[in-house]
C-alpha cells in the first residue's frame, strides 16, 4: 500500500512564446521568475515542505520537487499568478504548469532536481509535453486514470476562470493566497478594502479556494493515487 510519505510532487513548467522576447524583456522576466521562486520557497520553507530549489533551464523552463505534494497546487497557482504580472510588459507571455504526483526513485546527493528521476518526474514531464499541443495552462497527473479524469476537468475550469483574470485581480489573488488579509492587501496595493473585496469576488476566489482545498484533501486518502495502476 502506498502511503503519504511515498508521494512526491514534481512541478514542471515553461513559458509560452518567450523565444520571441528581446534581451531586455528576458532579463526582466528572469528576475521575476527568481523573485517568484524565492517567495514560494519562503512561503513553504518554515515547515520544510519545499525541500528542493526551483531550477531554470533554457531560460524559459523550470522544475522543482516537493516532499509534501498537498502543497503543489497552491505553489503552482502562486507561480501562475506571479508570472502573469509579466503581461504588463509583454502580453504574449503565458505559463504552462504540469504537476506530477507519484514516487521518486532517485535524487542525487547534490539535490539537483534536473538529475533526479522517478514516477512523479515522468508524469510531470510527459504531461507538460502533451500540453504544448493543447491550449491548457495547468494539469495534474497521477498513476490513477480515474483520478486524472476528475483532476483534468477541475483544471479545465481553472483555465477558464484564469483566462478572465485582470492584472489587478491576479495581484490581489496572489496576495490573498499568500496569506494577507483584505485590509493588508488594500494597504500594500494602495486600493480600498471594497475594491479588494469586489476583485476577489469577481475573480472567483471562493471557487479557487475550494479547488485548492479539495486537492489538498485528496492526500488524506493516499491509496487513490495508485488505483488502476498496474
Amino acid at each position: 500500500m502506498q502511503d503519504n510519505r511515498e508521494l512526491y510532487a514534481v512541478i514542471t513548467g515553461d513559458l509560452i512564446s518567450s523565444s520571441d522576447m528581446n534581451y531586455s524583456d528576458r532579463e526582466v522576466l528572469l528576475s521575476i521568475m527568481h523573485d517568484t521562486f524565492s517567495f514560494i520557497n519562503n512561503q513553504f520553507h518554515p515547515a520544510g515542505e519545499l525541500s528542493f530549489p526551483f531550477e531554470i533551464s533554457r531560460g524559459d523552463s523550470f522544475q522543482t520537487l516537493l516532499r509534501t505534494p498537498e502543497d503543489a497546487l497552491l505553489a503552482s497557482v502562486l507561480l501562475f499568478l506571479k508570472l502573469g504580472f509579466f503581461s504588463k510588459i509583454n502580453q504574449k507571455i503565458a505559463s504552462r504548469i504540469s504537476i506530477g504526483i507519484g514516487s521518486v526513485e532517485y535524487i542525487p546527493e547534490s539535490g539537483s532536481v534536473g538529475e533526479a528521476d522517478g514516477q512523479a518526474f515522468r508524469l510531470s514531464g510527459k504531461t507538460l509535453d502533451s500540453m504544448k499541443e493543447q491550449e491548457k495552462h495547468l494539469l495534474i497527473s497521477t498513476a490513477s486514470p480515474a483520478l486524472n479524469l476528475m483532476l483534468e476537468s477541475q483544471c479545465a475550469f481553472f483555465d477558464n476562470m484564469a483566462a478572465r483574470w485582470t492584472d489587478i485581480q491576479k495581484e490581489i489573488l496572489f496576495e490573498k493566497l499568500g496569506g494577507l488579509t483584505q485590509d493588508e492587501i488594500a494597504s500594500k496595493l494602495g486600493k480600498s478594502q471594497s475594491t479588494v473585496s469586489q476583485s476577489l469576488k469577481a475573480a472567483g476566489f471562493d471557487a479557487l479556494k475550494k479547488f485548492l482545498d479539495n486537492y489538498a484533501s485528496l492526500f488524506e486518502y493516499p491509496d487513490i493515487f495508485s488505483m488502476g495502476n498496474k
